[in-house]
């Protein structure tokens, strides 16, 4: 990205935080957080199939990563948080962009 952006690496980080509050890896695992978690409200997906659609490679990093930032694990989560937990049955599933 600082290549593309024609900054340092370390000027790229430094305007990155400053716009965005956090650093760049940061921000993009959120985001990998942010699709999985609509795949785990709206899908019956595996976490297989969920930590490499979203990026976070192998099933037990995204178990780790996904405690780490989300407070859960990703099946507890579902269970809460899934198609079939009482809260979401009048709500449309939500649109992934991966």
């Amino acid at each position: 990205m600082a290549d593309h952006s024609r900054l340092s690496r370390r000027a790229f980080i430094r305007h990155f935080v400053r716009e965005t509050g956090m650093p760049p890896m940061h921000w993009v695992t959120r985001q990998r957080i942010l699709g999985a978690r609509r795949l785990l409200e709206s899908s019956d997906w595996s976490v297989e199939r969920i930590a490499g659609a979203t990026g976070f490679g192998t099933a037990a990093n995204f178990r780790n990563i996904f405690r780490r930032e989300v407070g859960l694990t990703p099946t507890a989560y579902r269970k809460s948080h899934g198609p079939s937990s009482s809260d979401n049955d009048l709500v449309s599933p939500p649109t992934v962009r991966l």
